[in-house]
């Protein structure tokens, strides 16, 4: 089996999970005190400062590369102004689920990655995918995301920070995380490399817990110390080949 269709053969797995994926991923959130929606304002916001940082526009068309249950769109078109959203995931569930809750005349979701155009997006947004995908089937998927960026488009890559300890144990809570094998920041920064991709930066996020949200002004600061929970690695796929 290609690594491209062990890739979909695993994530469509996801099909038992998706009926109660929030309800699920907030039992290993719970221990932080925040919810899903803290952590997906957080990084869109943070994506949103890295891109007026390296003087970036705001993309136009976005990719959202394992989206699941589509709860990325609103704050992608909404906090970060993209003007249109396709959202792409193996899982056929966690499509319909997401056509249900999020289609809009802005939004669009497939299961079907072959049908997506090359050289369309501006962006791509990727969080917390690459943990479920098999090691083998990484630069497969990693090759698929440069396919669809245009020329000079940009990989917002999110992870969990391995690095982290908590990390560690609320995943072990989370019924779809048993099996996952997280990536090293240094791992994510060699393997977008390796398919071409040219690295602009990586931050960590996510610091502190609910409990000391009074130390989180300090978290800009911190942004290129290993300790949060999660990272970014903000990459461009090249202009030209030349």
């Amino acid at each position: 089996m290609s690594g491209e269709k062990q890739m979909a053969a695993d994530q469509a797995a996801f099909d038992q999970y998706a009926a109660n994926y929030d309800r699920d991923l907030g039992r290993g959130l719970a221990w932080t005190g925040e919810g899903k929606d803290f952590y997906a304002e957080g990084r869109i916001k943070w994506l949103r400062r890295t891109l007026r940082e390296i003087g970036a526009p705001i993309p136009g068309r976005v990719f959202d590369y394992g989206c699941g249950t589509g709860s990325s769109a609103p704050w992608l078109l909404g906090e970060l102004g993209c003007e249109s959203y396709v959202g792409y995931d193996p899982s056929a569930e966690s499509i319909a689920q997401a056509r249900q809750t999020y289609g809009s005349s802005f939004t669009q979701f497939t299961n079907h990655l072959e049908e997506v155009p090359s050289e369309s997006f501006d962006l791509v947004f990727c969080n917390g995918v690459f943990h479920h995908i098999p090691v083998a089937a990484r630069s497969a998927a990693v090759a698929a995301i440069f396919r669809v960026l245009k020329p000079g488009g940009l990989f917002a890559f999110w992870e969990n920070n391995k690095w982290n300890p908590a990390v560690h144990w609320i995943m072990s809570k989370v019924p779809f995380d048993h099996d996952a094998i997280m990536l090293f920041p240094g791992e994510a920064k060699q393997m977008l490399r390796s398919a071409g991709f040219e690295v602009i930066g990586r931050d960590y996020q996510f610091v502190f817990p609910g409990m000391l949200s009074f130390a989180r002004f300090m978290e800009p600061a911190l942004r290129k110390l290993p300790l949060g929970g999660q990272y970014q690695v903000l990459s461009r796929r090249p202009a030209s080949t030349s």
